[in-house]
C-alpha cells in the first residue's frame, strides 16, 4: 500500500537525515522516480522536506519538524484526531491551517484498516450552538470511568447498560445504542436509541453514573437519522465534525 510506504519513507528520512534518493529507493524497493513522487506528496501535506544535491546533501526533514519518537496507542491517536477535527469545526482562531495539516498527518499514520474506521466516526460527531445559561450553570465534569466506557462503546458500536440521573435527581438504568455525540459547548450529549423506552433519546454526559458495554451486542450506527429524529424539530443548527 502506498500509504504504508510513505509512512516508512517518512520514518527513514527522519531517522537517517541526509539519505540519498538512491538509498531510499533501494531501502523501499521502489524507483528513484517514485521516491521523488512520494516526497512531493509529503511536501503537499505540509512536511518540511529538504533535498540537496552533491556531497553533504541528501534528503532530510527540517530540524524544527516533529516531536521525536512520540508513540501513541490507537485510542490516544484517535482522541487527538477527533479533538483536532472538533477544533476545526469550532473555528479555532489561530493556527487553523496547522490544525488541518496535523489532522491529516495523524490520519495517514493509521494502518489502512484503521483509516476506514475514522471517516465514519467523524460523521457521528455534531457541533451545535453554545449551551444555554441554565445548562452552563448546572453542567459538571462527567464521571471519568463512565465516560471511558461510553467512549469505547461509541467507537466499537456496542450497546451499553447505563445508570443515568435525570434533571430532577431520579436515577434509572437504561440500555442504549450510542449513535452520535453532540457538542453544545461546554456540554456534551449522547444521541442514542434507548431500548428501555424504545425510542431515540438525548443524554447529558455529566449525568451518567455507571456504564457497562455489552461487547456481544454491536449495532449499526445511524447518526444522521437519530440526530434528525431528536433535534430536527427544535431548529437547532447542527454541523458534522
Amino acid at each position: 500500500m502506498r500509504a504504508d510506504r510513505i509512512d516508512l519513507l517518512t520514518r527513514v528520512v527522519r531517522d537517517r537525515p541526509g539519505i540519498t534518493a538512491g538509498e531510499l529507493a533501494r531501502e523501499l524497493d521502489i524507483s528513484v522516480r517514485s521516491v521523488f513522487r512520494d516526497i512531493g506528496h509529503l511536501r503537499d501535506r505540509g512536511y518540511p522536506i529538504e533535498a540537496d544535491r552533491g556531497r553533504g546533501g541528501g534528503i532530510r526533514l527540517h530540524a524544527s519538524w516533529g516531536l521525536g519518537r512520540v508513540l501513541l496507542s490507537s485510542e490516544e491517536a484517535l482522541c487527538v484526531l477527533l479533538s483536532l477535527a472538533i477544533s476545526e469545526k469550532l473555528g479555532f482562531p489561530i493556527f487553523a491551517s496547522d490544525v488541518a495539516r496535523a489532522r491529516r498527518k495523524i490520519v495517514d499514520a493509521f494502518p489502512s484498516a484503521e483509516r476506514k474506521r475514522i471517516g465514519p466516526l467523524r460523521e457521528r460527531i455534531f457541533v451545535a450552538r453554545e449551551a444555554s445559561a441554565n445548562v452552563r450553570a448546572s453542567y459538571r465534569v462527567p464521571d471519568r470511568a463512565a465516560s471511558r466506557q461510553l467512549q469505547a462503546a461509541f467507537v466499537a458500536t456496542h450497546i451499553v447498560t447505563a445508570e443515568y440521573e435525570k434533571a430532577d435527581g431520579t436515577r434509572s438504568v437504561r440500555r442504549l445504542e450510542p449513535h452520535a455525540l453532540l457538542i453544545s459547548w461546554p456540554a456534551w450529549y449522547l444521541l442514542s436509541y434507548d431500548h428501555t423506552r424504545n425510542a431515540p433519546r438525548t443524554f447529558r454526559f455529566d449525568r451518567f453514573h455507571s456504564v457497562e458495554a455489552d461487547t456481544s451486542s454491536p449495532f449499526r450506527a445511524r447518526p444522521r437519522e437519530i440526530a434528525s429524529e431528536l433535534l430536527g424539530a427544535t431548529g437547532l443548527p447542527l454541523d458534522g465534525v
